[in-house]
């Protein structure tokens, strides 16, 4: 199998995976349909048509593999839900429940060091949800 045959095989198998681990059933089904009707369809294809065909589907995978990430996330409560409009005023959102990160309340007092570490604490889950 050519080096193209291989990518192309690793990148479906991917696609299936991250459809069976982060999708519900119903667009599962839907889901891996369209993918398998899509690679049948270019098989055949010209080496350079398939690097844009390649390169088009990884870039779902990867949305599907980050979005089906920040799910589990929320549903397990480590992170708060993304904002969601209410209503005319922009500036209410609706927050789900939260296990870890809860707001402190004003009564508790921190030195600087713990500030700092909180600190710390909120930038790296901050970085690490963007990756």
């Amino acid at each position: 199998m050519s080096s193209t045959g291989i990518k192309g095989m690793s990148l479906y198998r991917n696609i299936l995976r991250a459809h069976a681990r982060y999708l519900p059933h119903e667009m599962k089904q839907l889901g891996d349909a369209y993918v398998k009707a899509e690679f049948r369809l270019h098989t055949k294809a010209k080496p350079e048509q398939l690097e844009g065909f390649f390169a088009e589907w990884n870039k779902y995978l990867i949305h599907v593999e980050r979005i089906g990430r920040e799910k589990q996330l929320v549903d397990a409560a480590l992170i708060d839900s993304a904002p969601q409009q209410h209503g005319s005023n922009s500036n209410q959102t609706i927050k789900r429940k939260k296990g870890f990160g809860r707001d402190v309340s004003a009564d508790v007092a921190f030195n600087d060091e713990q500030k700092e570490q909180l600190q710390k604490l909120r930038e790296e889950a901050i970085n690490s949800a963007k990756k």
